[in-house]
């Protein structure tokens, strides 16, 4: 067995409204910190929520004076949490990335291909 160190800091439950109906869910920010001297990547994942309905949404929290643009550089972090996360933790369900952000997301190649959802201030706020 490979030795891993894992950090969850807290965790809630609660339920949440997806569409027309709503789903128990846990949320928890995620790190993993692999040990000294190992080939392992490590990541850190602003918020996940694990939905029971056989889901995960790896939310990434942005702050931006406009809108949020997703480069190419920042795509490859994208894809390298997700599989971090999916290696750690051998999760078998689907992962979704989730961008929060002050203003929205402009639309791109990287943006079309990896973000599933975007939240805004004001779609929290409202």
């Amino acid at each position: 067995m490979t030795p891993i160190s894992t950090l969850l800091l807290y965790e809630t439950s609660s339920f949440m409204t997806f569409g027309r109906f709503s789903v128990t869910t846990t949320h928890s920010p995620w790190r993993f910190i692999p040990k000294p001297n190992h080939d392992q990547q490590g990541a850190q994942i602003d918020l996940l929520i694990d939905r029971k309905d056989g889901t995960i949404n790896i939310c990434e929290m942005k702050f931006s004076q406009g809108l949020f643009t997703i480069t190419k550089q920042y795509a490859q972090t994208l894809r390298r949490k997700r599989e971090v996360f999916r290696n750690i933790t051998g999760t078998r369900k689907n992962l979704f990335i989730t961008i929060v952000t002050s203003f929205g997301l402009s639309d791109n190649t990287w943006s079309g291909e990896l973000i599933t959802k975007t939240i805004t201030l004001e779609d929290i706020f409202k």
